[in-house]
Protein backbone atom coordinates (compact mmCIF):
# COMPACT_ATOMS: atom_id res chain seq x y z
CA UNK A 1 0.00 0.00 0.00
CA UNK A 2 1.17 3.63 -0.75
CA UNK A 3 2.00 6.11 1.68
CA UNK A 4 0.08 9.09 1.40
CA UNK A 5 2.89 11.52 0.80
CA UNK A 6 2.35 15.29 3.11
CA UNK A 7 4.76 17.99 1.97
CA UNK A 8 5.26 21.20 4.75
CA UNK A 9 5.98 23.76 3.64
CA UNK A 10 5.30 26.03 6.05
CA UNK A 11 6.32 29.97 6.77
CA UNK A 12 7.95 31.15 9.89
CA UNK A 13 5.42 31.64 13.34
CA UNK A 14 6.33 35.25 14.57
CA UNK A 15 7.89 35.25 17.61
CA UNK A 16 6.95 31.21 18.22
CA UNK A 17 9.14 29.25 16.03
CA UNK A 18 10.74 29.88 12.48
CA UNK A 19 9.55 27.25 10.08
CA UNK A 20 12.16 24.97 10.48
CA UNK A 21 11.44 24.64 14.19
CA UNK A 22 7.16 24.32 13.01
CA UNK A 23 8.27 21.47 10.55
CA UNK A 24 9.63 19.51 13.57
CA UNK A 25 6.76 20.23 15.49
CA UNK A 26 4.01 19.12 12.67
CA UNK A 27 6.49 16.20 11.99
CA UNK A 28 6.30 14.96 15.65
CA UNK A 29 2.72 14.58 15.92
CA UNK A 30 1.96 13.73 12.27
CA UNK A 31 3.58 10.19 13.37
CA UNK A 32 1.58 7.86 11.03
CA UNK A 33 2.94 4.53 9.39
CA UNK A 34 0.66 5.29 6.41
CA UNK A 35 2.08 9.28 5.99
CA UNK A 36 5.19 10.17 4.19
CA UNK A 37 6.55 13.28 4.97
CA UNK A 38 8.50 15.64 2.58
CA UNK A 39 10.06 18.89 4.32
CA UNK A 40 10.30 22.31 2.54
CA UNK A 41 10.68 25.10 4.65
CA UNK A 42 9.86 28.68 3.50
CA UNK A 43 10.83 32.15 4.12
CA UNK A 44 10.08 35.17 2.19
CA UNK A 45 13.12 36.80 4.01
CA UNK A 46 11.63 37.73 7.24
CA UNK A 47 12.15 36.00 10.53
CA UNK A 48 13.94 32.30 10.09
CA UNK A 49 15.82 33.27 6.76
CA UNK A 50 18.61 31.92 8.01
CA UNK A 51 17.87 28.84 9.29
CA UNK A 52 15.54 28.24 5.77
CA UNK A 53 18.48 28.87 3.91
CA UNK A 54 20.63 26.47 6.05
CA UNK A 55 18.13 23.66 5.68
CA UNK A 56 19.14 23.25 2.43
CA UNK A 57 23.15 24.94 1.98
CA UNK A 58 26.25 24.47 3.74
CA UNK A 59 27.09 27.51 5.38
CA UNK A 60 29.48 29.16 8.10
CA UNK A 61 28.34 31.39 10.82
CA UNK A 62 30.05 34.60 10.99
CA UNK A 63 29.65 36.65 14.22
CA UNK A 64 29.79 40.56 14.26
CA UNK A 65 29.46 42.94 17.21
CA UNK A 66 27.08 46.16 16.17
CA UNK A 67 24.50 48.46 17.58
CA UNK A 68 21.31 48.28 18.55
CA UNK A 69 18.60 49.94 16.84
CA UNK A 70 17.65 51.79 19.86
CA UNK A 71 20.78 53.10 21.38
CA UNK A 72 24.68 52.84 20.94
CA UNK A 73 24.50 49.28 23.13
CA UNK A 74 25.98 46.45 21.47
CA UNK A 75 24.79 42.78 20.10
CA UNK A 76 26.30 39.81 18.76
CA UNK A 77 25.36 39.52 15.36
CA UNK A 78 24.94 36.24 13.55
CA UNK A 79 25.25 36.13 9.63
CA UNK A 80 25.79 33.46 7.54
CA UNK A 81 28.93 32.77 4.76
CA UNK A 82 28.43 30.41 1.81
CA UNK A 83 32.42 30.24 1.09
CA UNK A 84 31.82 28.50 -2.41
CA UNK A 85 29.85 30.70 -4.02
CA UNK A 86 31.37 33.56 -2.42
CA UNK A 87 27.76 34.88 -0.66
CA UNK A 88 27.08 36.39 2.83
CA UNK A 89 23.57 36.02 4.00
CA UNK A 90 22.11 38.54 6.27
CA UNK A 91 18.43 38.37 7.78
CA UNK A 92 16.79 41.78 8.98
CA UNK A 93 14.90 39.99 11.55
CA UNK A 94 17.99 39.67 13.44
CA UNK A 95 19.83 43.13 13.10
CA UNK A 96 16.68 45.43 13.06
CA UNK A 97 14.11 42.96 14.22
CA UNK A 98 11.25 43.41 17.35
CA UNK A 99 13.61 40.64 19.11
CA UNK A 100 16.50 43.11 19.37
CA UNK A 101 13.92 45.72 20.18
CA UNK A 102 12.71 45.42 23.99
CA UNK A 103 8.99 46.52 23.91
CA UNK A 104 9.34 49.93 25.62
CA UNK A 105 11.93 50.65 23.21
CA UNK A 106 9.27 49.65 20.34
CA UNK A 107 8.90 53.59 19.10
CA UNK A 108 9.88 53.67 15.34
CA UNK A 109 10.38 57.49 15.21
CA UNK A 110 13.24 57.00 17.46
CA UNK A 111 14.80 53.59 15.76
CA UNK A 112 17.74 53.47 13.28
CA UNK A 113 18.64 50.94 11.07
CA UNK A 114 22.34 52.39 11.55
CA UNK A 115 23.31 47.95 12.65
CA UNK A 116 22.48 47.56 9.50
CA UNK A 117 25.38 49.97 7.78
CA UNK A 118 27.80 48.90 10.28
CA UNK A 119 27.30 45.10 9.21
CA UNK A 120 27.72 45.91 5.77
CA UNK A 121 30.92 48.30 6.54
CA UNK A 122 32.49 45.22 8.59
CA UNK A 123 31.88 42.93 6.34
CA UNK A 124 33.93 45.29 3.36
CA UNK A 125 36.61 45.63 5.87
CA UNK A 126 36.70 41.83 6.35
CA UNK A 127 36.55 41.38 2.28
CA UNK A 128 39.69 43.93 2.36
CA UNK A 129 42.06 42.58 4.67
CA UNK A 130 41.29 39.06 2.94
CA UNK A 131 39.37 37.57 5.66
CA UNK A 132 36.98 36.58 3.43
CA UNK A 133 35.94 36.19 -0.31
CA UNK A 134 32.79 37.49 -0.96
CA UNK A 135 31.47 39.38 -3.96
CA UNK A 136 27.45 39.58 -2.90
CA UNK A 137 25.34 39.97 0.04
CA UNK A 138 21.96 38.92 0.12
CA UNK A 139 19.55 40.72 2.62
CA UNK A 140 16.84 38.94 3.74
CA UNK A 141 13.84 41.61 4.81
CA UNK A 142 11.03 41.14 6.88
CA UNK A 143 9.93 41.45 10.80
CA UNK A 144 12.10 44.59 10.99
CA UNK A 145 11.73 46.89 14.00
CA UNK A 146 12.81 50.33 12.12
CA UNK A 147 10.85 52.35 9.62
CA UNK A 148 13.47 54.78 8.34
CA UNK A 149 14.19 54.16 4.86
CA UNK A 150 17.13 52.83 5.62
CA UNK A 151 18.67 56.06 6.36
CA UNK A 152 20.30 54.92 9.36
CA UNK A 153 22.19 52.75 7.22
CA UNK A 154 23.23 55.23 5.35
CA UNK A 155 24.43 57.58 8.38
CA UNK A 156 27.38 55.13 8.43
CA UNK A 157 28.43 55.55 4.95
CA UNK A 158 28.54 59.49 5.41
CA UNK A 159 25.32 60.89 5.13
CA UNK A 160 23.91 63.63 6.57
CA UNK A 161 20.43 65.36 6.61
CA UNK A 162 20.06 69.49 7.17
CA UNK A 163 17.58 71.87 8.08
CA UNK A 164 16.50 74.85 6.86
CA UNK A 165 19.16 76.73 8.94
CA UNK A 166 21.72 74.05 7.62
CA UNK A 167 21.76 72.48 10.96
CA UNK A 168 23.10 69.01 11.03
CA UNK A 169 20.14 66.25 12.14
CA UNK A 170 20.40 63.20 13.79
CA UNK A 171 19.33 60.61 11.71
CA UNK A 172 16.35 58.97 12.99
CA UNK A 173 12.75 59.47 11.17
CA UNK A 174 11.51 62.06 14.19
CA UNK A 175 13.68 64.42 12.43
CA UNK A 176 12.90 63.64 9.15
CA UNK A 177 10.09 66.35 8.78
CA UNK A 178 12.67 68.59 9.47
CA UNK A 179 15.07 67.59 6.40
CA UNK A 180 15.42 70.58 3.59
CA UNK A 181 19.15 68.89 2.56
CA UNK A 182 20.46 65.07 2.21
CA UNK A 183 24.42 65.25 1.48
CA UNK A 184 25.31 61.37 -0.04
CA UNK A 185 27.63 59.69 -1.78
CA UNK A 186 27.47 56.22 -2.98
CA UNK A 187 30.35 54.17 -1.02
CA UNK A 188 32.38 52.06 -3.01
CA UNK A 189 31.91 48.43 -1.82
CA UNK A 190 33.74 45.24 -2.46
CA UNK A 191 30.55 43.28 -3.12
CA UNK A 192 26.72 44.56 -5.19
CA UNK A 193 23.74 43.87 -2.37
CA UNK A 194 20.38 41.87 -3.44
CA UNK A 195 17.36 42.27 -1.48
CA UNK A 196 15.05 39.52 -0.77
CA UNK A 197 11.12 41.60 -0.07
CA UNK A 198 8.40 39.36 1.88
CA UNK A 199 5.81 42.17 0.42
CA UNK A 200 5.71 44.25 -2.61
CA UNK A 201 3.87 47.46 -1.38
CA UNK A 202 4.55 50.83 -2.07
CA UNK A 203 6.68 53.18 0.18
CA UNK A 204 3.80 55.77 0.74
CA UNK A 205 -0.18 55.63 0.70
CA UNK A 206 -2.29 53.58 2.97
CA UNK A 207 -0.65 50.61 1.49
CA UNK A 208 2.41 51.82 2.25
CA UNK A 209 4.99 50.54 4.51
CA UNK A 210 4.12 53.38 7.61
CA UNK A 211 0.42 52.31 7.02
CA UNK A 212 0.36 48.40 7.02
CA UNK A 213 2.98 48.03 9.53
CA UNK A 214 4.12 50.74 11.55
CA UNK A 215 1.17 49.18 13.98
CA UNK A 216 3.75 46.26 14.21
CA UNK A 217 6.78 47.43 15.11
CA UNK A 218 4.79 49.63 18.36
CA UNK A 219 3.77 52.55 16.55
CA UNK A 220 0.69 54.86 17.65
CA UNK A 221 -2.07 56.19 15.30
CA UNK A 222 -0.80 59.68 15.85
CA UNK A 223 3.45 58.02 15.49
CA UNK A 224 1.91 56.35 12.18
CA UNK A 225 0.90 59.64 10.51
CA UNK A 226 4.22 61.09 11.65
CA UNK A 227 6.11 58.23 10.17
CA UNK A 228 3.94 58.90 7.15
CA UNK A 229 4.88 62.42 7.14
CA UNK A 230 8.36 61.82 7.66
CA UNK A 231 8.65 59.74 4.95
CA UNK A 232 7.10 62.02 2.46
CA UNK A 233 9.20 64.70 3.35
CA UNK A 234 12.22 62.72 2.28
CA UNK A 235 10.41 61.64 -0.57
CA UNK A 236 9.93 65.43 -1.95
CA UNK A 237 13.76 66.05 -0.93
CA UNK A 238 15.15 63.64 -3.44
CA UNK A 239 12.46 64.22 -6.15
CA UNK A 240 13.91 67.78 -6.16
CA UNK A 241 17.27 66.39 -6.73
CA UNK A 242 17.72 64.97 -10.10
CA UNK A 243 20.98 62.58 -8.40
CA UNK A 244 18.29 60.14 -7.47
CA UNK A 245 16.23 57.61 -9.17
CA UNK A 246 13.02 57.57 -7.64
CA UNK A 247 11.70 54.86 -9.82
CA UNK A 248 13.26 52.82 -7.36
CA UNK A 249 11.26 54.00 -4.27
CA UNK A 250 8.19 52.15 -4.50
CA UNK A 251 9.24 49.17 -2.30
CA UNK A 252 8.00 49.26 1.13
CA UNK A 253 9.04 46.46 2.48
CA UNK A 254 11.11 46.64 6.01
CA UNK A 255 9.88 50.08 6.92
CA UNK A 256 11.14 51.20 3.67
CA UNK A 257 14.99 49.57 4.01
CA UNK A 258 14.53 48.31 0.61
CA UNK A 259 13.69 51.33 -0.82
CA UNK A 260 16.38 53.41 0.79
CA UNK A 261 19.26 50.40 -0.35
CA UNK A 262 17.58 50.60 -3.66
CA UNK A 263 18.27 54.08 -4.17
CA UNK A 264 21.17 55.08 -1.88
CA UNK A 265 23.52 51.75 -2.73
CA UNK A 266 21.62 50.34 -6.33
CA UNK A 267 20.97 47.11 -4.41
CA UNK A 268 18.55 44.57 -6.77
CA UNK A 269 15.11 43.69 -4.95
CA UNK A 270 14.07 40.17 -5.73
CA UNK A 271 10.23 39.23 -4.69
CA UNK A 272 10.20 36.56 -2.41
CA UNK A 273 7.26 36.01 -4.07
CA UNK A 274 8.52 35.33 -7.43
CA UNK A 275 11.12 33.61 -6.23
CA UNK A 276 9.33 30.95 -4.94
CA UNK A 277 6.64 30.97 -7.74
CA UNK A 278 10.10 29.60 -9.91
CA UNK A 279 11.66 27.31 -7.72
CA UNK A 280 11.94 24.64 -9.97
CA UNK A 281 12.44 22.21 -6.46
CA UNK A 282 9.70 23.98 -4.63
CA UNK A 283 7.59 23.10 -7.36
CA UNK A 284 8.77 19.44 -7.84
CA UNK A 285 8.54 18.53 -3.82
CA UNK A 286 4.56 19.62 -4.87
CA UNK A 287 4.36 17.83 -7.51
CA UNK A 288 5.47 14.68 -5.50
CA UNK A 289 2.75 15.19 -2.49
CA UNK A 290 -0.49 14.22 -1.86
CA UNK A 291 -0.97 16.52 0.57
CA UNK A 292 0.37 20.47 1.53
CA UNK A 293 0.38 21.84 4.35
CA UNK A 294 1.66 25.61 4.95
CA UNK A 295 0.51 28.63 7.01
CA UNK A 296 2.54 31.20 8.86
CA UNK A 297 1.62 33.55 12.29
CA UNK A 298 -1.18 35.96 10.90
CA UNK A 299 -2.89 35.18 7.56
CA UNK A 300 -3.95 38.97 6.48
CA UNK A 301 -4.11 41.13 3.30
CA UNK A 302 -0.26 41.51 3.59
CA UNK A 303 -0.04 37.78 3.30
CA UNK A 304 -1.44 38.36 -0.35
CA UNK A 305 0.77 40.86 -1.15
CA UNK A 306 3.94 38.74 -2.00
CA UNK A 307 4.10 36.62 1.06
CA UNK A 308 5.79 32.95 0.64
CA UNK A 309 2.58 31.17 1.79
CA UNK A 310 0.53 33.36 -0.89
CA UNK A 311 3.09 31.67 -3.22
CA UNK A 312 2.46 27.93 -1.98
CA UNK A 313 -1.41 28.50 -2.21
CA UNK A 314 -1.23 29.70 -6.01
CA UNK A 315 1.12 26.32 -6.73
CA UNK A 316 -0.99 24.15 -4.76
CA UNK A 317 -4.14 25.76 -6.65
CA UNK A 318 -2.34 24.94 -9.73
CA UNK A 319 -1.71 21.69 -9.15
CA UNK A 320 -5.03 20.92 -8.13
CA UNK A 321 -3.16 19.68 -4.83
CA UNK A 322 -5.51 19.70 -1.27
CA UNK A 323 -3.57 21.93 0.93
CA UNK A 324 -4.32 22.59 4.55
CA UNK A 325 -3.71 26.35 5.89
CA UNK A 326 -2.53 26.43 9.33
CA UNK A 327 -2.11 29.67 10.19
CA UNK A 328 -2.27 31.29 14.35
CA UNK A 329 -5.22 33.84 12.93
CA UNK A 330 -6.83 34.45 9.58
CA UNK A 331 -8.31 37.94 8.80
CA UNK A 332 -11.80 37.22 8.89
CA UNK A 333 -12.49 38.66 5.71
CA UNK A 334 -10.09 36.78 3.35
CA UNK A 335 -11.73 33.38 4.71
CA UNK A 336 -13.94 33.60 2.22
CA UNK A 337 -11.53 34.39 -0.65
CA UNK A 338 -9.62 31.17 0.55
CA UNK A 339 -11.90 28.73 -1.57
CA UNK A 340 -11.03 25.42 -3.50
CA UNK A 341 -9.06 22.23 -2.42
CA UNK A 342 -8.33 23.88 0.23
CA UNK A 343 -8.89 23.62 4.57
CA UNK A 344 -8.45 26.26 6.60
CA UNK A 345 -7.46 25.66 10.22
CA UNK A 346 -6.36 28.70 13.00
CA UNK A 347 -4.77 27.94 16.02
CA UNK A 348 -5.70 30.16 18.02
CA UNK A 349 -9.58 28.33 17.86
CA UNK A 350 -8.31 25.87 19.87
CA UNK A 351 -7.76 27.46 23.22
CA UNK A 352 -9.22 29.30 25.71
CA UNK A 353 -6.05 31.78 26.20
CA UNK A 354 -6.42 34.69 23.73
CA UNK A 355 -2.27 34.27 22.73
CA UNK A 356 -1.90 31.37 20.81
CA UNK A 357 1.97 31.67 21.14
CA UNK A 358 1.64 30.73 24.61
CA UNK A 359 0.68 27.38 23.97
CA UNK A 360 1.59 27.04 20.58
CA UNK A 361 3.08 23.39 20.63
CA UNK A 362 -0.26 22.48 21.95
CA UNK A 363 -2.15 24.33 18.80
CA UNK A 364 0.08 22.55 16.34
CA UNK A 365 -0.64 19.00 17.83
CA UNK A 366 -4.85 19.81 17.85
CA UNK A 367 -4.13 21.06 14.14
CA UNK A 368 -2.54 17.62 13.56
CA UNK A 369 -5.22 15.24 15.00
CA UNK A 370 -7.64 17.17 12.49
CA UNK A 371 -5.38 16.98 9.58
CA UNK A 372 -4.92 13.08 10.16
CA UNK A 373 -9.10 12.49 10.49
CA UNK A 374 -9.58 14.70 7.54
CA UNK A 375 -7.24 12.12 5.19
CA UNK A 376 -8.25 8.75 6.99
Amino acid sequence: MNKTKILLAPNSFKECADSVKVIELFEKYLKNDDLEVLKFPISDGGDGYLNTLSFNIELKDLIYLISTPYNNSKFNCNIKYDRKNKIIYIESAKVLGLEIIPLEKRHPLYLSSKGLGELLNMINNSILAGEIDVNKVVLGIGGTGTNDLGLGVCSIFGMNLYDIYNNDLKIIPKNFSKTNNIIWSKPKLEFEIECIVDVSNPLLGEKGATNLFASQKGATKEEIELLEIAFARIYNVLRNNELYDLAKSNYGAGGGLAAGLSIFFNSNIISAFDSMINDKSLIKKMEQADIIITGEGKFDETTLIGKGVSAILQIGKSLNKKVFLCCGQIDDNLILELNGNMQIIQLNKFSTIDNYKLNFEKEVENACKIIVQAIS
